[in-house]
This record gives structure tokens, C-alpha cells and sequence, in this order.
């Protein structure tokens, strides 16, 4: 029988540290709502499996592996099987001391605070192992409107760009948009409600400003685990392509529209988990693999163009941080991005599977169709920072905005990704990635659910 712990820590980060998430230098000034790392553990007698939320806006894999290693000589467990998901929240620090991205180069980092993060995420770790008990689970999946858009849209002169300010030159969206808001139910042994885990695909950037904040995903956790009186952990779908912004409403863009998306999830919740059955799960399976993602090839003639664009823009210009990308993504010697996955499995009722980066919706969906599970989870930005994953359509539409426009970016001044007149997800600020890697990700998914099933039947 698969038995269930939970336990959770505040990760909350001196003031004074950077804040991850925009173009601009942003730090600190004081915390909104606290940091959590949570964790959830699946035990069925084996190796027992942890899945970890944190309030970050990405995990660096130097963070996991210190975290393993902790749990490895204090439980010893040889080889844990932990996986940590970052909600994606941009008003959360760095978790490690990555220096290779144009948008982190100059933030500040509080080094004690970096070494102490692995312990702080271990000890909920271990707790949760320590509070496993036997549990029944049950699932529930509906489709949630209003609150999540696709950000890419195609104008009228025929270009594809991110998040238009001007609603009169859309034509259409650009893409496929997953609702779907996946709810788990555990009651503990005596029929209590012990935790919710809820899956959502949405882009945690409502907040913004110099507070520290969890933003919606840590709002509507709290709202639901205070309401029900249980423990709550939430997990980030494929989402790079959606956020909360509806070109046609202005009100999406005004400071409401946080207090929107909590409760319209958390009444989702309340309207529904009353009515979800749960049943006792025989066997809780995990495997892993690491996908090599095919990096971005950059020419000579792309990088003497980059050069001189940083001679002729100031910093803060979208056409030299671009150039500033580009020439440090060629300073990479590898050919490839590594992108570590998982799945887990709940007998064959639940899969769940895990992946560095933040993949497009559409490419969330593909998976989920070659998933043979009754309830199918698709969770981003676990266990590494491997940038935006686009569908291979939006390469040919970035291709196409410069056979139009001639040059893509525009000389203009930004500080985040909001009516950028470009293919934002595409460009080297925030992707790092060839046009094959959603191909990649899709054969890396299959090869490993193979390999998963294999071990099922084996087993």
C-alpha cells in the first residue's frame, strides 16, 4: 500500500537579495507573503519517492544535487528519488550562484542563505518521510476559464509577437492552451483529509515590485490548506506560452487580477473535492533519464551583428540584452542542454511527469496524449534551469518575423516581456534551444515511459 507524508519549510530569503524574474536589477525590500519548499512523499516499502514544490522562480541543479546528497547520508537512502519543482514565482531569489544569464549577472546573492537552502529543503524532506501514513487518493480534472491566455499572437502584418499592447493589429492566438486544473485528494487512514496537490498551467508573474512573494501559487495553497484544514502543495504545468494577460481586458493587467486567479482556483477546489472518491494505491513506481536537448546554433554572422549592437545600444535596450544572450549562449561548449525528467505513476491510475525548462502548452498536451493514465500531470521547472521550450512552429514564426520585419527586436527599451514587438519565448534572452529539442522532449518522453512500463510489468 502506498503510504503518504508532508511536511513543509519557510525558504523565505534575506531582504536585500535579488529578486529573479525581469530585465531590471530588483531587490528585496521587504516580504509580501513568506517562501515555502514542500514536500509530498510516496512510500510504498521500496526506495521512497519525494516530490518537492518551492516557492522559486526556477531550481538550479547544483541545489538538487546538494539536497541528495544530504538525504542520501542522513536517511540513507542510496540514490533518492527527490524531485524539486520551482512554482516559477518572479518574486523569489536565485537558488544558486548563476552567473551565466544576462538577467542574473548583477543580482545580488546572500551566499549564507544559498548555503543553507539545501538543509532547510532536506529537513522537509526527511519530515515528510518521517510522517508518512496510509492514505486513499483520489483525482479529479476540470477545465478552468477566465484566468490563463496564450500570450503569442499573430498581428496583422503577419509577425507573431509576445503579449501586443496594441489589441486593433491581432488577428488570432498563436498556439494551444491547456485548462485543465488537475486536483489530488489524500485522506489519511481514519477518512481525514490529510492534503490537496492541485496542477495548473499559468505563469506566476502577477506581483512584480521589490516585496518577496510565493505570488498566486503560495496564495491559493495557503487559502486552501487554511480553509480545509489540511496540508496543500501546488505544481506548475507546461506554461510557457500562457500567462494572465488578455489583450481585449484591461483588467488583467491591474493588481486584481492576483486575487482573481486565487479564488477562481481555490473555488474550483471548494466546488469539487467533496465529490472525489479516493482509494487505496497498491504501488508507487519512479523513474528517471535525462533528455539531450539540441542548444542553439549561432553563426559567425550573428555574432559580429551582436557585437555591434552592443556598441550601438545602451544596456538597458531590448537589441543589446538580446546581443548579450547570444554571445554568452556561444561561449557554451556544449552541444546540448541536458533536461532531467521523471515519471511517476500511481498503480495505473496517475502519472505525473516531471521536466527542467518551461515547455509550451502544446507541447504539454502531446505528452499528456501518450500518457495511458486516467489522470495525467505535466509539471515545468524541475530539477534544473534549461529556459523556454518552444514548439517548432514558434521557431518558423520568429524565422518568418524576420523575413518580414528584417530585424526581429526593436530598438527600444525593456525591463520585462510585455509588448515586446517579438517572439519573446524564441529569442536568446530566455531560451537556449534549437528548434529540434520539442522533438527531443516528445522521444525523451516516450523512450522513458517505455522504459517505465517495462518496469511495471516486471515488477
Amino acid at each position: 500500500m502506498v503510504r503518504v507524508g508532508f511536511a513543509s519549510r519557510i525558504v523565505t530569503p534575506p531582504c536585500g537579495s535579488g529578486l529573479v524574474g525581469y530585465f531590471e536589477k530588483r531587490v528585496a525590500k521587504g516580504v509580501k507573503d513568506d517562501l515555502y519548499v514542500r514536500s509530498i512523499c510516496f512510500n510504498c516499502g521500496d526506495n521512497p519517492v519525494f516530490v518537492v514544490s518551492a516557492d522559486f522562480c526556477w531550481i538550479e541543479e547544483s541545489l538538487l544535487e546538494r539536497v541528495k546528497n544530504i538525504v542520501e547520508k542522513k536517511m540513507g537512502i542510496n540514490n533518492p528519488g527527490v524531485v524539486i519543482h520551482a512554482t516559477h514565482t518572479h518574486t523569489g531569489p536565485l537558488t544558486g550562484l548563476n552567473r551565466g544569464l544576462v538577467f542574473t549577472k548583477e543580482l545580488p546573492v546572500d551566499s549564507q542563505y544559498i548555503d543553507k537552502l539545501p538543509s532547510m529543503i532536506s529537513e522537509a524532506i526527511e519530515d515528510s518521510y518521517r510522517t508518512a501514513r496510509n492514505v486513499s487518493i483520489g483525482f479529479k480534472n476540470i477545465e478552468v476559464s477566465g484566468i490563463s491566455f496564450l500570450r503569442r499572437y499573430r498581428m496583422k502584418d503577419g509577425t507573431v509577437i509576445t503579449n501586443p499592447l496594441d489589441k486593433t493589429r491581432i488577428v488570432e492566438p498563436v498556439g494551444k492552451i491547456d485548462r485543465t486544473l488537475n486536483i489530488m485528494k489524500i485522506l489519511d487512514e481514519n477518512g481525514k483529509l490529510f492534503c490537496i496537490a492541485i496542477n495548473f498551467a499559468l505563469h506566476p508573474d502577477t506581483i512584480g515590485g521589490e516585496l518577496i512573494s510565493g505570488d498566486w501559487p503560495g496564495m491559493v495553497v495557503n487559502r486552501i490548506s487554511k480553509h480545509f484544514d489540511c496540508n496543500a502543495i501546488f505544481f506548475n504545468g507546461a506554461s510557457g506560452d500562457i500567462n494572465h494577460i488578455n489583450p481585449f481586458d484591461s483588467k488583467t493587467r491591474s493588481p486584481e487580477i492576483t486575487e482573481k486567479i486565487v479564488s477562481t482556483i481555490f473555488e474550483a477546489v471548494k466546488d469539487n473535492i467533496q465529490n472525489i472518491e479516493c482509494d487505496s494505491m497498491r504501488k508507487v513506481t519512479f523513474s528517471q533519464s535525462v533528455v539531450e536537448m539540441p542548444k542553439r546554433i549561432i553563426s559567425s554572422q550573428q555574432i559580429e551583428q551582436a557585437k555591434r549592437d552592443l556598441q550601438e545600444f545602451p544596456s538597458a535596450n531590448l537589441r543589446a540584452i538580446v546581443a548579450r544572450a547570444l554571445l554568452s549562449q556561444y561561449e557554451m561548449k556544449e552541444n546540448f542542454i541536458n533536461n532531467r525528467v521523471a515519471l511517476l505513476t500511481l498503480d495505473g491510475k496517475f502519472g505525473a511527469f516531471f521536466m527542467s525548462g518551461e515547455p509550451f502548452s502544446g507541447i504539454g498536451l502531446k505528452i499528456k496524449q501518450l500518457m495511458g493514465f486516467e489522470n495525467k500531470w505535466v509539471i515545468e521547472n524541475c530539477d534544473g534551469h534549461a529556459g523556454y521550450i518552444p514548439d517548432e512552429m514558434a521557431f518558423r514564426d520568429a524565422e518568418e518575423n524576420k523575413r518580414i520585419k528584417g530585424e526581429e527586436f526593436p530598438s527600444v527599451d525593456v525591463f520585462e516581456s510585455i509588448g515586446m514587438e517579438a517572439s519573446y519565448e524564441t529569442s536568446p534572452i530566455p531560451c537556449m534551444v534549437a528548434s529540434e529539442a520539442e522533438k527531443a522532449i516528445i522521444s525523451g518522453f516516450e523512450k522513458l515511459l517505455k522504459k517505465h512500463m517495462q518496469s511495471l510489468a516486471y515488477k
